[in-house]
């Protein structure tokens, strides 16, 4: 099971993770901040499926 407390890096503009790992990118991410949000905190918000910020798809993007 997936940590809840675990932090993602998310676009602060949109607090997706598809955002910042540059797929499903919004209107401000070009001058958008990064920001970090639990997934518990992703869950309750529902802009994206969990598997965009799922462990393995953060190594994915980021490396080990």
């Amino acid at each position: 099971m997936t940590n809840p407390d675990r932090k993602v890096t998310v676009c602060a503009a949109c607090l997706t993770a598809s955002c910042w790992h540059g797929e499903f990118m919004c209107e401000a991410s070009r001058t958008a901040d990064v920001t970090t949000r639990t997934v518990r905190e992703l869950r309750a918000l529902g802009r994206e499926h969990p598997s965009n910020y799922s462990v393995a798809k953060v190594r994915e993007v980021c490396g080990e």
